[in-house]
């Protein structure tokens, strides 16, 4: 519980701090094939698929970002944004709806995203509540399982993941571009957070893995929820790590032992020189995954 607890508080603190530096980010769009861009700035990372249709969106970051957001795709098209997906319900990726909305931009994403923005939030570990968004910040479009769009002469499918980041994840395929975001479900910045209060799970999260990777051939460029463009190795690679790691955890409690003290086993020494670069440990992503497999 310790070790997730501090989780928590590692995250408020970088939320806080990202809030205070907004004025100094800058958005800086990467060519990820003729017509898909990936976004950097601060948050999840923005997909970009351009054409004379309109654009589609994938992610919108933080809500004070939205004007520079909009700058930097008016420097790639000029045509109008049409559509915005939601990769899940989480603030650094869904925090400017409000403000695209208002343009008229369509926002799109999971049933369970939308369920959830419109009631409150409740972390009880944290003892902490976020408020239900504002009707503007909501998706007037949603689905349960697949979505396609056709657009700008690309094939787009929307997939619902299992319940692993969140409940609500969402992977978007350009089938003839062979490019993939993933959301949150696939991430580089480290250990990977599995927020359960929004009903993800490690198990999801390895399968949702497996379900990209079935997606994917040597060739396909991936957007991550975080960091750098990607390949087929590094998700599979990612997933065999989170994989030996929960396996290792579900051996410890069978045998009886508590959170804390699985924490203290070193299950993941080997690989936190790589992974633990991130702002969530090791010891703190045994704790969490221990509790992701202890609950009902």
């Amino acid at each position: 519980m310790k070790g997730y607890l501090l989780l928590l508080l590692l995250m408020a603190a970088l939320a806080g701090k990202a809030q205070q530096n907004f004025d100094t980010v800058k958005i800086r769009p990467l060519k990820v094939t003729d017509q898909i861009y990936m976004l950097k700035g601060s948050g999840g990372n923005i997909g970009l698929l351009t054409g004379n249709e309109g654009l589609l969106m994938i992610d919108d970051q933080f809500a004070p970002l939205s004007v520079k957001i909009n700058e930097a795709i008016k420097s790639i098209s000029q045509n109008p944004i049409r559509f915005l997906i939601n990769t899940h319900i989480h603030g650094d990726h869904s925090g400017g709806n409000d403000n695209f909305s208002k343009q008229g931009v369509i926002v799109v994403a999971h049933d369970q995203v939308r369920e959830r923005m419109k009631k409150e939030q409740v972390n009880k570990r944290l003892n902490r509540t976020t408020p239900p968004r504002e009707k503007e910040a909501l998706p007037i479009v949603t689905f349960p399982d697949k979505l396609n769009f056709h657009l700008n002469d690309e094939e787009i499918e929307l997939i619902h993941l299992d319940r692993g980041h969140t409940d609500g994840d969402v992977a978007v395929h350009f089938k003839k571009a062979n490019v993939i975001h993933t959301g949150d479900a696939f991430v580089r910045y480290g250990y990977p957070f599995i927020d359960t209060s929004s009903g993800g799970s490690v198990n999801g999260f390895i399968s949702s893995l497996d379900k990209l990777l079935a997606m994917m051939d040597d060739q396909t460029k991936i957007i991550p929820g975080h960091g750098e463009l990607a390949t087929k190795a590094d998700v599979k690679t990612l997933r065999e790590q989170i994989a030996n790691i929960r396996d290792q955890v579900a051996k410890a409690l069978k045998k009886g032992k508590k959170i804390e003290e699985i924490s203290s086993l070193g299950i993941t020494d080997k690989y936190d020189e790589k992974l633990g670069k991130g702002f969530l440990k090791g010891k703190d992503f045994v704790a969490l995954i221990a509790e992701s497999l202890s609950e009902k």
